[in-house]
């Protein structure tokens, strides 16, 4: 009869990234909900009338329904990334990380899309480009975490100091993208420096893209298109960036042990100068 694990396995198990991360992003869509369900009234227009107004809040309701948790986890996918930096090393960590990525891209439209549609009869398209770019985002943005968490151990600086920041930071730039209204008016330059800000700006676009105000209402917007790419064009730079600055360090770090052992070595050799 096999041996059964004992504690200390059972909790390194439980405490890998894929185990834990997969039920996390689908109890963080169940938590969002509210949010998102509330967001046009709250954030947009409180009292949506005429036909347009009200074509526009049913809209874009459903789209933050049926996305809702995406944009937390983009940032639960770099959590897992940094984790898996911590286990693994670099190229096992990657290798993990981006199937990891594309899982909790499937976890959150296989909770979300069936709650949406629950709560009313509209269906967001599985197929909408700027929904399969936020979703390709997942394994970039994994990718990233894992240069990420290993440019930090590298520098001696602890996850659980970071987190917070990291957490902060999401919030604010994740909130910057999602109050664009009919077009992104924001410094240009954060659209494609941040992927938290491109990933918020590109939900609120695809669904506030039209200036309801107007009679007839216009179309100022791109539905999102332009942000959704930006999301892909920084997030994947930031996956390259950060694991090339990790390699570089860990060679840097490599070269000047070498060096120092060098070092220590021949003064040991040489005899002491009177």
């Amino acid at each position: 009869m096999p041996a059964l694990p004992d504690a200390a396995t059972l909790r390194r198990a439980l405490r890998h990234p894929a185990v834990w991360s997969p039920p996390a992003i689908a109890l963080l869509v169940l938590a969002a909900m509210p949010f998102n369900d509330g967001f046009y009234e709250f954030w947009v227009n409180f009292d949506p009338h005429g036909d347009g107004q009200q074509q526009e809040w049913v809209h874009t309701r459903h789209l933050f329904r049926s996305t809702s948790g995406l944009l937390c986890g983009h940032l639960l996918a770099v959590v897992a990334g940094a984790a898996l930096s911590r286990r693994h090393r670099q190229a096992g960590a990657l290798a993990r990380a981006v199937p990891l990525g594309a899982l909790l891209a499937a976890v959150t439209v296989a909770v979300a899309f069936p709650l949406a549609r629950g709560l009313d009869t509209s269906r967001l398209p599985a197929d909408d480009p700027v929904l399969l770019r936020e979703l390709a985002a997942f394994p970039l943005y994994a990718a990233a975490g894992v240069g990420l968490g290993l440019l930090f151990a590298a520098r001696g600086r602890r996850w659980r100091l970071v987190l917070p920041l990291l957490v902060l930071g999401w919030g604010v730039a994740t909130l910057t993208g999602l109050l664009q209204d009919d077009t992104y008016r924001a410094w240009p330059w954060l659209l494609w420096t941040v992927p938290f800000v491109a990933a918020g700006t590109a939900i609120a676009l695809a669904g506030l893209s039209m200036d309801v105000w107007a009679v007839p209402p216009v179309l100022v917007g791109d539905w999102g298109h332009s942000a959704s790419t930006a999301l892909l064009v920084s997030a994947g730079a930031y996956a390259v960036v950060l694991n090339a600055a990790a390699v570089l360090l860990r060679r840097r770090r490599r070269s000047g042990a070498r060096a120092g052992g060098g070092r220590a070595g021949a003064e040991a050799e040489s005899p002491p100068r009177l």
